[in-house]
């Protein structure tokens, strides 16, 4: 992949399908293999993506898209979570559809939902929701979709609350 570590040597990350881990290799940690915890759910579309600064986890459960995006810590040498976004999209606008995102340095939620307008029947944009939220940031050594689970309980929760403001 890329030198994630800053040492100037490539790294490997992957993702193993067998053990339903992700799997990462530091140059600076001698190769060493290290994992992440299984996931229940991992299919074969999850898919690694290098991004400017470390890279990006894409893991469908259900009908949630999930977007993690890690990078290397140079003054901890672990490679942590530093954003998380969760999108649904569906033509039935009276269940969630939208996304919701946190930032794991600020601990701001960000969500946009759409949603059927009651009245009109039209679907309408509800207001963005920006709040903080208690999710305790994460290595990737302790990752898997119990993390994403958590998240996804959270956002349904505000979800809910947003949409019982409606009238």
């Amino acid at each position: 992949m890329k030198d994630f570590d800053g040492d100037g040597k490539f790294d490997k990350i992957m993702i193993d399908h067998e053990t339903k881990k992700i799997v990462f290799l530091l140059s600076s940690l001698d190769y060493k293999k290290q994992t992440s915890l299984a996931f229940s759910e991992l299919p074969k579309s999850a898919i690694l993506e290098e991004t400017k600064n470390g890279f990006k986890f894409e893991n469908k459960i259900d009908n949630i898209v999930f977007t993690t995006y890690f990078r290397y810590n140079r003054q901890t040498k672990t490679i942590d979570l530093t954003a998380l976004k969760r999108k649904i999209v569906s033509d039935d606008y009276s269940i969630e559809n939208g996304e919701s995102s946190f930032i794991t340095a600020t601990q701001e939620f960000i969500g946009k939902w759409l949603s059927l307008d009651k009245n009109s029947n039209k679907v309408i944009s509800l207001p963005t929701l920006k709040t903080k939220l208690d999710l305790q940031p994460i290595l990737l050594n302790d990752f898997n979709d119990d993390y994403l689970k958590k998240f996804d309980q959270q956002s349904m929760a505000f979800y809910k609350a947003e949409i019982s403001k409606q009238k």
